[in-house]
This record gives C-alpha cells, sequence and structure tokens, in this order.
C-alpha cells in the first residue's frame, strides 16, 4: 500500500509567529484559521494572504497589493550577488518595469499594529530622543531600543576609534518623515516612525542608495563594498541586537539605512530561509 503524499503546510507560519513573537504587546495571537495563517490585533484578524498581510475580510483582493518584504537577512556582511547575465537582465526589467508601474502595499496591517492609521494618528505616536547625541523622531514603540543602542554607541565611542570617527562624520540622524517610499505608492517606514537614516558631512565620492548610484553605475549591484559609504560593522550590530536591520546588506542597497524588523531578525536565525532574499528595493 503506498503512503498518499504529504499535503505542504500552508504558507506564512513562521513569519506570522515571527510577527507574533516580536509584538508581543500588540499581537496576542497567530493561528491557521481558514487554510490561513493570521495573527490577532486587538480584535481584528490580519491573514498572510500570500505574503500581503490583509484584514481577514479582505484576503481576496491579495492580488491588488506587493507582499509585505519577508526576506532572508544575513547576519554577516554578505559577499556581493553574483549575478549572471540572465539574472542581471531580469533584474534590470523588474526595475524599469516597478518604475513605470511602482508597487503599492496595503497599509491597513501596519497602521493597525502601530496606531498609526493616518498622518494625525502617527504624529500623536511619535517621541523625540537622543541617540548618541543626535535628535532623532521616532515611534513610541522603539523608544527603548534606542536607548540601549544610544547606551551602547556611548561605549564605542570611547573604546572603537572606527566607530568614534564615524560618529563624528555624521551631520544628523534623520528619523519620522510622512511620506511614500520612493518612486512608489506606499508609505515608508520612516512614515512610521521605525527608520533612521545616517546623514553624513560628506559622502567622500562613495556610492550609498542603490537609485542615486544608477546614474553612475548601471548594474548599482556590482559596486564593491568599498565603493560604498559604509558605517563600521560593529556600529551595524549594536542596532541589530536591538531588532534593527540595515539596507547595506541588501541588493538594493541603501548603506544608510536602519529599520525596525526584529521579525526578519528573528527569521535569520533560523535555518529555513523565508520567502525571498533580496530585501526592499526602497526606503
Amino acid at each position: 500500500m503506498t503512503a498518499a503524499p504529504l499535503t505542504p503546510p500552508p504558507p506564512g507560519e513562521r513569519e506570522m509567529q515571527a510577527l507574533a513573537a516580536a509584538w508581543p504587546d500588540r499581537i496576542t495571537q497567530s493561528a491557521l484559521r481558514d487554510g490561513d495563517w493570521m495573527v490577532l490585533l486587538g480584535d481584528e484578524w490580519f491573514a498572510w494572504a500570500n505574503g500581503r498581510m490583509l484584514p481577514e475580510g479582505d484576503r481576496g483582493d491579495w492580488e491588488k497589493y506587493a507582499p509585505m518584504n519577508f526576506y532572508r537577512y544575513p547576519l554577516e556582511l554578505p559577499p556581493l550577488a553574483p549575478l549572471d547575465e540572465t539574472e542581471a537582465a531580469a533584474l534590470r526589467s523588474r526595475v524599469k518595469r516597478e518604475q513605470l508601474d511602482p508597487p503599492q502595499r496595503n497599509e491597513q496591517f501596519l497602521g493597525a499594529l502601530l496606531h498609526a492609521q493616518d498622518r494625525q494618528s502617527t504624529v500623536a505616536r511619535m517621541v523625540y530622543m537622543q541617540i548618541a547625541g543626535f535628535s532623532v523622531t521616532v515611534h513610541e514603540s522603539i523608544r527603548d531600543h534606542l536607548l540601549h543602542v544610544s547606551s551602547e554607541l556611548a561605549i564605542l565611542r570611547g573604546s572603537d576609534a572606527e566607530v568614534a570617527a564615524y560618529l563624528r562624520g555624521l551631520r544628523e540622524m534623520d528619523g519620522f518623515n510622512y511620506r511614500f517610499v520612493e518612486g512608489t505608492r506606499t508609505r515608508s517606514l520612516h512614515s512610521y516612525g521605525l527608520a533612521i537614516d545616517m546623514i553624513p558631512k560628506s559622502y567622500g565620492g562613495k556610492h550609498a542608495y542603490w537609485q542615486w548610484a544608477m546614474s553612475r553605475v548601471s548594474d548599482w549591484w556590482t559596486i564593491p563594498y568599498s565603493q560604498r559609504w559604509m558605517p563600521p560593522l560593529a556600529f551595524v550590530k549594536a542596532f541589530e541586537r536591538e531588532g534593527f536591520v540595515w539596507g547595506g546588506k541588501w541588493l538594493f542597497f541603501d548603506t544608510m539605512h536602519f529599520e525596525y524588523r526584529p521579525e526578519i531578525l528573528m527569521l535569520a536565525a533560523e535555518d529555513e530561509p523565508p520567502v525571498s532574499s533580496t530585501g526592499p528595493q526602497g526606503r
């Protein structure tokens, strides 16, 4: 007698459980409901919906939206992407296609998670604080994490000459900014107060952001790390330990950019890769 093939489990379990673990004060439950993994926010269920993170009643509309970014984040600085010409051509085509038809993410999940459904409710959740001597406005939910980062940077400033020089070279840190991801119709994580950009006094002729780099190097992913404006890895680790991912590890690199995605770091510690491996395309 031949055993029947095992039915693969519905996708989204790892991602939804990571979200629940990352936001325990907001997400009270993750469960498989009606064939889809969901999380409970307040009294509303949000479904995985092919990665779109939609209210339970709207999950049939998933094709209208871009997925929420879940990707394999490397815990160490990764080698540059070894793309062959076929892969490079596909990447160039993707960029051109998305410039003509920018992706749009459904905003309801992040709005509910952060009590930030519109500009007024978002502004009400912002706090003003100091990080390593720089004034930054961020969402109240990440304040304590950033206080820990600031304390660690204060120690590194006195013990690590590279970090000290990097901090002296910064002009400012930019946090909350109610805007869309460049070239899209989706709110940036800056617009939720979950992202911070490190703005230097000078880039020293180096590349910091893939879209800016394209005007000088069309195949931006080939730019070596030595030609990118990079924070010291000890500086990056101080943020990663508190749940922030760094855009310098993305294929669509953004070396200025840190954003609070503790669920991504939780997934990175597991053996199996999550949904994608390229990271976000915008900031």
